[in-house]
């Protein structure tokens, strides 16, 4: 019973980590802004694509358009704010 219990610690404690890791900055390329205008594709510097949920919450600084290099603040798979850098040429 022991083990279980303590095996069960552990799950929780390492799933606490996995979350963690959807919090950060992500930088690169916007690909595409999907049909019904609710995710971002960014492909970062390793070639990663990204898929990133937005809404009227997320700020957005500069015009935001396929193509352009972003940053943009994740927190949980969603975008808290996006700025765009020029085009990418």
């Amino acid at each position: 019973m022991k083990r279980i219990l303590s095996s069960l610690v552990m799950a929780v404690v390492v799933l606490s980590f996995v979350g963690l890791s959807w919090a950060g900055m992500i930088t690169g390329e916007l690909t595409k802004i999907d049909d019904k205008g609710s995710f971002y594709f960014v492909k970062d510097k390793k070639g990663k694509e990204h898929k990133i949920h937005f809404d009227n919450t997320t700020q957005k600084t500069g015009e935001v358009k396929a193509g352009d290099q972003v940053t943009v603040d994740v927190t949980k798979g969603h975008a808290k704010s996006i700025k765009a850098a020029e085009a990418k040429k």
